[in-house]
């Protein structure tokens, strides 16, 4: 299985894994890739410069260089993951583009998705969320 961190679950990795769940963290171990996308720093970077409280005081530079001496994947954007975005059905209370847009990039390569977010429940139909 590869699983695909959304953007809070990549920074408890990251700054307090015992935030995760015990089966968040059993995903992450024993996933046969665990990777990232460049969504979720888009994100932080935004967050960041508004003053957000994002879970780190890090700077993003340092979040993607933690992230990637961390041994997650970094994945490329590609056509196919865009594509996809119109395969996710909009939820009304959910607008969140980010968070659309990481469900689209976990549907197009078939991977399931560590997020505490339970919005993301309304999206198992398509893609495999774990929590």
């Amino acid at each position: 299985m590869r699983v695909l961190l959304d953007t809070q679950s990549l920074i408890w990795s990251l700054e307090n894994a015992d935030l995760l769940t015990t089966t968040a963290k059993n995903a992450i171990r024993e996933a046969e890739g665990v990777f990232v996308t460049p969504i979720s720093f888009y994100e932080l970077a935004i967050k960041l410069k508004i003053g957000k409280d994002i879970g780190s005081l890090r700077p993003i530079n340092e979040i993607i260089t933690e992230t990637l001496l961390s041994g997650f994947q970094w994945l490329t954007l590609t056509r196919q993951q865009i594509e996809a975005y119109q395969m996710i059905p909009l939820h009304e209370p959910h607008r969140d583009p980010f968070d659309r847009l990481i469900l689209a990039i976990a549907y197009a390569e078939q991977m399931s998705i560590v997020s505490s977010d339970h919005r993301f429940k309304l999206y198992s139909e398509l893609i495999d969320i774990i929590w």
